[in-house]
């Protein structure tokens, strides 16, 4: 048999659906391990990772062939990692265990361990390394955005961190800021260059910039609706309050917002008679897509991330980004020319940023060519493709 690379990840991600397709076709197979247990009955689950086969054994991995990619179902009877759960979270009942992944690997014998994501993915994966001893295969930990940035400065999760660093054999990070952390951290392994989360998209499902309005004719204005843990949406309600009298001609498209921010989105329209909603979630990407086409700026801002890719997305689609100083999104645009990076805590300066980007109609057009050749060539799926392979190659021990 072929042996796999075996994928920890989410089974409900948009990222991990993107990886997938960036590295499949490989001569090798490649299965999913979902870190949320019967992840797949969630309403909101990324419909093409649902579709995938579901294998129990290295004979069903063989009868699909070499470049199959396929699910591995995990099982729910083993104890729980006794580790710190993610913000946010009561418990890790519902996260896959150690014993799971390690159970994976000793089924399918995969050449490497490839967790996406460190306090779900890596955190399971580093109690399966330590279940295997020399038995597990070669171990590289894809870092998103807050996985090392905001957990390092948290009491119960930085030895864990240590020890995954110590553990892992390659490293791949959205952010150059990453590897000084990990570094900080205890890591001596491989090195890899920096890569968004979800590899690469492919540029002719976006239709170029010329077929599209003008950002500066564009009526939408699109808002990033997380807001709990880390993403601040509250915060961006404050600033379009602040802000409204210039905004009465736009509409406001919320995406992702929770109950409550849509109970106050709603408080909102009514104070300062604006015409902003929550969006329903879509299944379909494309139709988050076509909102950027049509919006002329998307903000979004939160105590800490990576390169989100709502932000690559609406650099791609013309939309003019407005993020946070906790993310990395200075490692790819200058802030007050092709977007504006604010402090996530500084109502007034995000109000600020919105008027300017709501007045300037020059800024906002002279923006959209830049970011849309810059994320063309650090996020094309065709050219992140050969050095994702390449990524793989290196991490594969030569006798396999």
């Amino acid at each position: 048999m072929t042996r796999p690379i075996l994928v920890v990840a989410f089974g409900t991600s948009i990222h991990t659906w993107r990886w997938l397709q960036l590295v499949r076709g490989a001569g090798r197979p490649i299965v999913l391990l979902p870190v949320v247990l019967l992840s797949f009955t969630h309403d909101q689950t990324q419909p093409e990772l649902a579709a995938l086969p579901e294998i129990g054994s290295a004979a069903e991995l063989e009868r699909l062939g070499p470049n199959a990619v396929a699910i591995w179902r995990p099982r729910s009877e083993s104890t729980p990692d006794e580790l710190p759960p993610p913000i946010a979270l009561d418990n890790r009942d519902s996260i896959v265990r150690g014993a799971d992944v390690a159970e994976a690997v000793r089924a399918l014998r995969p050449v490497l361990l490839h967790s996406m994501e460190v306090q779900w993915a890596g955190y399971a994966c580093l109690r399966a390394s330590e279940l295997l001893g020399s038995a597990c295969p070669p171990w590289l930990v894809s870092n998103w955005g807050s996985d090392l940035f905001l957990y390092r400065k948290l009491a119960a999760h930085r030895p864990v961190l240590e020890n995954i660093a110590r553990r892992m054999d390659g490293s791949l990070n959205e952010c150059a800021r990453d590897y000084d952390i990990l570094r900080s951290l205890g890591f001596r392994g491989a090195t890899h260059h920096v890569m968004p989360a979800s590899g690469g998209i492919d540029f002719s499902e976006v239709p170029p910039l010329a077929d599209l309005p003008a950002p500066s004719a564009r009526r939408r204005i699109l808002v990033k609706g997380y807001h709990g843990w880390s993403g601040r949406a509250q915060n961006i309600l404050s600033a379009l309050h602040l802000a409204a009298a210039e905004l009465r001609r736009f509409q406001i498209s919320v995406i992702l917002a929770s109950t409550g921010l849509a109970q106050a989105i709603r408080c909102l329209s009514r104070a300062d008679g604006l015409d902003i909603v929550a969006e329903p979630w879509e299944a379909d990407h494309k139709v988050a897509l076509q909102r950027l086409t049509e919006s002329r700026m998307m903000v979004g801002i939160g105590i800490s991330d990576g390169i989100g890719t709502s932000m690559l997305e609406a650099m791609a689609a013309g939309a003019f980004p407005i993020v946070a100083c906790t993310s990395c999104a200075d490692e790819w645009f200058e802030s007050g020319r092709h977007g504006v990076i604010v402090d996530p805590h500084d109502t007034g300066g995000l109000a600020d940023a919105i008027r300017m980007a709501v007045a300037d109609d020059a800024l906002v057009d002279a923006a959209a060519g830049p970011n849309r050749h810059l994320v063309e060539r650090r996020w094309d799926r065709a050219t992140n493709r050969m050095d994702a392979l390449e990524i793989y190659a290196s991490m594969i021990r030569s006798d396999v």
